[in-house]
């Protein structure tokens, strides 16, 4: 008999919660305090959702790897989410200027720029075979990120250099993503992401 995966696991909560957290972030928009705990309550989610899978996966004899979960597109959903709240508001209370943004984002305009091509192009889709899989790149992004948002709520003058460093760190977790899509080969249908 074929495991069925439970949807309500604590890891599960702990991703989804990001979505409402992402709504949250519109409560006080304009205070740099809630924003950045809301952030840093987001970020212990993220690390306690694949903490607790993993310990969970373990205890049944089971692999992240050898077994996909719905946590791997579940939790990339609700980051994404939860940082484009953040990054709105940032822009609608801030104004920054537009570059540091699109700097911030880097890694988002790649990899939804892969998607929708993976989605609307037959040749693309034959050919990539996209993974949700979380990379030290992309943590390493998401940190960055979070610390250029940081720097833009709080006035920080290291904000030009810190989106610098999310640009590049995103534009190589990206091509990454794109990569690693590429060498994945053709995809089988029961490959294809839903």
């Amino acid at each position: 008999m074929a495991y069925r995966e439970p949807f309500f696991t604590v890891p599960k909560l702990l991703t989804v919660s990001r979505i409402p957290m992402a709504a949250l972030v519109w409560l006080r928009p304009f205070d740099p305090v809630y924003i950045l705990s809301l952030m840093a309550l987001a970020a212990a989610t993220d690390i306690l959702d694949g903490w607790i899978e993993r310990r969970m996966l373990e205890r049944e004899g089971r692999s992240a790897d050898s077994t996909p979960t719905a946590g791997v597109w579940l939790d990339p959903l609700c980051d994404k989410t939860f940082a484009l709240s953040v990054i709105a508001a940032v822009l609608v209370t801030r104004r920054p200027p537009l570059v540091l943004l699109l700097l911030i984002v880097a890694r988002e305009i790649i990899q939804t720029s892969a998607a929708l091509a993976w989605r609307l192009v037959p040749a693309v889709r034959a050919r990539l075979r996209l993974k949700f899989r979380a990379s030290v790149a992309g943590k390493a992004a998401t940190v960055a990120q979070f610390c250029a948002i940081a720097a833009i709520l709080t006035g920080n003058p290291w904000q030009a250099p810190l989106a610098l460093v999310t640009g590049g760190l995103g534009l190589a977790a990206g091509t990454l993503y794109v990569l690693r899509a590429w060498r994945g080969g053709p995809t089988s249908r029961s490959s294809r992401p839903r």
